[in-house]
């Protein structure tokens, strides 16, 4: 064997707990981000990081995604945790260690976030892979986290357990939760789906699946658990939206947390023309009527639902119907349809 080989093979061994770690340095700088991984695949709107520096090192440390500031913190021991908004696509995570006024290190990630909606994002780029931190020995988060669920964790979902004041509420999951103190943030939004506000997270995710807490697919194996009589109803109906025909509920709504009613992941009008783009004028053409000018769909009030805004919900069921095109309310022609809101 050759020295030359010799070496290679000493190289390669030396290398190898560089390319077989997830965590990683800036050209082997201060800063060590522990996750997630460079390149990985998210899927919702907040990431969570780990990342330390040594004791000392840095008085500040500030992270900025996408070009905008998200986090500053103050290093007050090895270890920082903390949660910053992505959007869909490829983010860019920047973080820098000053010390006094002068940087001292950085360090800079990426990750993309995909959406089984938004049809450029459905696939991530190649260069980017799916992690899932659960099935790892994760064990410098260990030190702080509990990375197994405790019997408390497996609480059934009711409802009644939302109410109560904030402050209260939010004690009380921190100690009942081995999640909560990692994933908080995916719940602080308006609406709040009832499991994960009380944190009955296994409600959903398997703690014994694979990869590990995964949720069962389709969407409604698990959904319909809850919404039995959801079930009962749209399996009696003969008409059905693509979405509930597939059984993946979270292509529209949100498991954990939305801004927008109904926890859809987006405002109606705008969660519609998503994929039917051909309505996104804001003018819906009634091909099989007479009148061609087309009907508004947006900015008007809705006649039917006092004080709220005329969207695509307010002419079609978004599930399923009894009548063509998903027609939201029961009538036998087109005519009776119209004199819903048209009856003067």
């Amino acid at each position: 064997m050759s020295i030359r080989v010799v070496a290679l093979f000493y190289l390669i061994i030396s290398l190898l707990p560089f390319f077989c770690s997830n965590a990683y340095a800036a050209d082997q700088g201060m800063i060590t981000v522990h996750y997630p991984p460079d390149r990985t695949v998210r899927e919702f709107g907040v990431l969570s990081v780990s990342l330390s520096v040594p004791e000392g090192s840095a008085d500040l440390l500030k992270v900025i995604v996408n070009d905008v500031l998200r986090v500053e913190i103050k290093p007050e021991r090895t270890f920082a945790c903390f949660t910053v908004p992505i959007k869909l696509g490829v983010n860019t995570i920047n973080i820098s260690a000053l010390k006094g006024v002068k940087q001292v290190d950085s360090a800079a990630f990426s990750v993309f976030r995909k959406s089984d909606l938004e049809g450029k994002f459905i696939s991530p780029l190649p260069i980017y892979r799916k992690d899932n931190f659960h099935i790892k020995d994760n064990g410098k988060c260990a030190q702080c986290h509990k990375l197994e669920p405790v019997e408390s964790d497996l609480k059934p979902f009711n409802g009644a357990s939302i109410k109560g004041a904030d402050k209260d509420r939010e004690k009380a999951l921190s100690a009942t939760s081995t999640c909560y103190s990692c994933h908080k943030k995916i719940t602080s939004y308006k609406y709040v789906h009832g499991p994960a506000a009380v944190w009955s997270c296994l409600s959903c995710h398997d703690k014994i699946a694979e990869p590990k807490y995964a949720v069962k697919k389709p969407d409604t194996e698990v959904c319909f658990a809850c919404h039995t009589d959801k079930k009962k109803e749209w399996s009696a109906m003969k008409y059905t939206h693509g979405p509930v025909t597939i059984g993946k509920c979270a292509i529209c709504h949100s498991p954990h947390a939305s801004d927008y009613a109904f926890n859809l992941v987006k405002p109606t009008w705008d969660l519609c023309t998503t994929c039917h783009f051909e309505k996104g004028t804001g003018t819906h053409v009634l091909g099989d009527s007479i009148f061609a000018e087309g009907h508004p769909t947006r900015n008007r009030p809705d006649p039917m639902r006092k004080g709220q805004e005329l969207t695509c919900a307010s002419c079609h069921s978004p599930h399923t119907s009894n009548f063509p095109h998903l027609w939201a309310f029961d009538v036998n022609s087109l005519y009776e349809f119209c004199q819903k809101c048209h009856n003067k």
